[in-house]
């Protein structure tokens, strides 16, 4: 068995948010494929700092004296530790997530030095509304060709989006789609709240239609989105809006309306109890890349789902998602009967084509 490692900037979780159940994902498809790897620990390959031909290392790389000491500083000395690791251990296969900030240098240096790896960007950070380039300092998405300039060095890319791929292609990037799908544990825990969905009845006209809006509140397109749909329709009577997600605890100051709940971070107990009463899932995203997680999930637990069409990327081909346009036609949907409960998601057949490719190039 070749020796294969592998580096996400998440922790693999299936309990976490989106970032750490798209690791856990991409783990347990490799496990069950019996592909063994290594967690890259590049923090012992750190370079002794204060030391000034780390600056003159990032500068010769950059090549732009006005990025700054500092900036010039810490590429040189990323580009050092990278470096460190793969002399130490000479990887014969890598599989790089952490497409992001300075982990970006480590494409290069597995490129200078010949090891082969597979890129699983968990978005492209540059379009992500108010991102910024650590290199160039330019913002989203002036910054774009720069990232892209980075996944060219993989052998083949993996996005969470249809819509990247598409991208990627259309720059000669070898680019493949691996859509987000529950690992066995979550799925399954999943599907019981999906039967006891149907035992609670959740279509009971003898309370207000519960309305869910769930996600991380710290992910500014999710927050901004989210604002802006409950604005849209605080001022409805008939409804109960329940607000929950990591950084949603924020928004209770600002929204001291009757009718919106807001849990802020719940136990997965309380989340549970959550999607087994309400009546359907609001997604509301500002624009941004990759793909959400929730969708997927909520419709395996049985929960229909109401999504601007931002939000909704990627998944237009999954039933138990109505797409509204704008804020009137969200109000006319809410005030509709709710929808009947969504088809099961199938396990896309992406993943075994994922796995084969890895299998194949890892062993070669």
């Amino acid at each position: 068995m070749p020796g294969i490692y592998k580096h996400s900037h998440f922790k693999s979780d299936i309990w976490g948010h989106g970032g750490n159940k798209r690791t856990a994902q991409i783990n347990h498809l490799l496990l069950n494929a019996g592909l063994t790897f290594t967690e890259a620990d590049f923090s012992a390959y750190a370079p002794a700092a204060k030391n000034i031909l780390h600056y003159f290392k990032g500068l010769s790389f950059s090549g732009n004296i006005s990025n700054g000491f500092k900036n010039n500083y810490a590429i040189g000395r990323y580009l050092k530790q990278f470096e460190a690791f793969i002399k130490q251990h000479r990887p014969d296969y890598f599989i790089w997530e952490s497409t992001n900030a300075f982990n970006l240098l480590l494409a290069g240096v597995l490129h200078n030095f010949q090891i082969p790896f597979v890129a699983l960007p968990h978005n492209i950070e540059s379009l992500v509304q108010g991102s910024e380039s650590i290199f160039s300092q330019k913002t989203s998405p002036h910054w774009l060709t720069e990232e892209l300039s980075y996944l060219k060095h993989a052998n083949h890319v993996f996005t969470i989006s249809r819509e990247e791929q598409w991208l990627l292609a259309t720059h000669h990037i070898e680019a493949s789609y691996l859509p987000y799908y529950p690992p066995a544990e979550l799925k399954n825990s999943l599907l019981n709240i999906r039967d006891k969905r149907i035992e609670y009845k959740t279509n009971d006209q003898q309370r207000k239609k519960q309305l869910l809006l769930l996600g991380t509140f710290y992910n500014a397109p999710t927050y901004n989105g989210y604002m802006r749909l409950i604005n849209q329709i605080k001022h409805l009577n008939n409804i109960e809006i329940n607000v929950v997600g990591s950084g949603s605890e924020q928004l209770r100051k600002i929204f001291p309306q009757e009718n919106i709940k807001i849990w802020g971070t719940v136990s997965t107990a309380q989340l549970h109890e959550l999607l087994i009463t309400c009546h359907q899932a609001l997604v509301h995203q500002e624009p941004t890349s990759g793909a959400l997680t929730r969708i997927p999930e909520l419709l395996l637990a049985g929960v229909p789902i109401l999504a601007n069409t931002v939000a909704a990327r990627s998944y237009y081909d999954l039933n138990g998602i109505t797409i509204y346009h704008d804020t009137d036609q969200l109000i006319d949907l809410i005030n509709m009967e709710t929808k009947p409960m969504p088809p099961l998601v199938p396990q896309p057949i992406e993943e075994e084509y994922f796995i084969k490719y890895i299998v194949a190039n890892a062993r070669q």
